[in-house]
């Protein structure tokens, strides 16, 4: 009895301390609360589903927060390339059987986030200025990238927010805080209730501790949203950047394990 409270204790702490991070840089979160289930005792595929159901909540506080605030209102094109060519992505990358040992994956993708964050904090215009008349080339090249980010969404369990979050800004020409709502609307809540589901038609999930992560979830998004609506863009773009770097160094560590 102790030791389960000191668990629910823990994870309560660092979920929400995950996801308000998440919720200001665009992502992250599952490089805390993925590997602490594991941790905790959780075998692969049950960690992933149980993280899938917490991380839909990021969203949810997210929505709560920005409801009524219309400079961060959606763009329907990208909504419906998220909804319609990331879906069906996230299931694909759930159920197919990657060819690609995970570990090798891991550090290719950890150096790709460090390159990005390198690359957004160099930028000094990334995701300050909003495209308004997208090309056909920017909506095909980011039709495509969604579809590789929703196929890494369900295979991997870290990395999709923060890249997600990327495309929208660099590719579809999103100002930073608009990427990062959409991230949160459409990756962390709509994606992983996809993946959760898929990933829960074959595995089981740990659903004693799924009602103190989502309160968890929840609490540390709607602070998070909360400070992201106050912060310049400049601040934002700079803590996008750091999340990415060390990000990129987890994921590389992990890999090498």
């Amino acid at each position: 009895m102790l030791q389960e409270i000191l668990s629910q204790t823990i994870l309560f702490i660092l979920t929400f301390t995950a996801n308000l991070f998440a919720s200001v840089s665009g992502g992250g979160a599952g490089f805390i609360q993925f590997p602490v289930l594991i941790l905790l005792g959780l075998p692969f595929a049950e960690a992933l589903g149980t993280h899938k159901i917490a991380v839909v909540f990021l969203g949810l506080g997210a929505i709560f927060k920005k409801k009524g605030i219309k400079t961060l209102s959606f763009d329907r094109t990208v909504g419906l390339i998220m909804i319609l060519v990331g879906c069906p992505a996230v299931v694909i990358g759930t159920l197919i059987i990657i060819t690609v040992p995970s570990a090798i994956a891991q550090i290719v993708l950890g150096f790709i986030t460090i390159a990005s964050g390198i690359y957004t904090f160099l930028k000094k215009d990334f995701g300050t200025k909003e495209i308004k008349n997208r090309s056909l080339l920017r909506n095909l090249s980011g039709i495509v990238l969604i579809a590789l980010v929703g196929m890494f969404s369900g295979s991997l369990s870290s990395g999709a927010g923060l890249f997600a979050t990327l495309t929208l800004a660099g590719v579809f020409g999103l100002e930073l805080k608009r990427a990062i709502m959409h991230t949160m609307v459409f990756v962390a809540t709509i994606w992983n209730a996809v993946g959760a589901v898929t990933v829960g038609a074959v595995t089981a999930i740990h659903w004693q501790w799924v009602p103190v992560m989502i309160t968890a979830a929840f609490a540390g998004s709607f602070v998070g949203t909360a400070l992201l609506i106050k912060m310049p863009v400049k601040k934002v773009k700079l803590i996008f950047s750091l999340v990415s770097i060390l990000s990129g160094v987890i994921l590389i560590v992990e890999g090498l394990r």
